[in-house]
């Protein structure tokens, strides 16, 4: 398989990230309203219910507002996150892939490891090359790890 050619990629909060968190806010509230409207009368679960559902939504969106920003550097060979300090290298690992959408965990030793929303922006010539690159550095990864398995089985035999 071909290695992706190089590829500089902005990371801004994801709008997709925010509609979902205000939708599951959202489905949680009328689950809360629900659960309201069949009791005969309110008291402490109904108030502590709502107290959780404020905080929870209030602390992902809190989470979103202070998301990761920065530049995603593919050189061909490993991923650079501008948020890294000096950009070490760093390790990729796709975890959600809708498409539009990818959410990677991004890994570095000295560092807090980082979740990314990647996600395409209408008219943005960056996104194909990068699903390229995320596809290419994947299928790199495993197959490096099925030859180091190969080679330690052998070793060990």
């Amino acid at each position: 398989m071909h290695r992706a050619p190089a590829v500089n990629f902005l990371v801004k909060r994801s709008r997709w990230q925010a509609w979902l968190i205000v939708c599951l806010s959202m489905l949680a509230l009328l689950a809360l309203v629900t659960f309201a409207w069949t009791q005969t009368v309110l008291d402490l679960r109904t108030g502590g219910l709502a107290l959780a559902l404020l905080a929870a939504s209030g602390v992902a969106l809190m989470g979103w507002k202070n998301a990761p920003q920065g530049s995603l550097r593919w050189d061909g060979e490993f991923w650079r996150w501008s948020g890294f300090g000096d950009n070490p290298e760093c390790r990729l690992a796709v975890l959600m892939d809708f498409q539009s959408v990818v959410v990677v965990h991004i890994t570095t030793e000295g560092w807090a490891p980082i979740f990314l929303w990647l996600e395409a922006n209408p008219g943005d010539t960056g996104w194909k090359p990068l699903r390229r690159a995320v596809v290419s550095s994947q299928a790199t990864a495993d197959g490096k790890s099925k030859k180091s398995n190969t080679g330690i089985a052998e070793e060990f035999a």
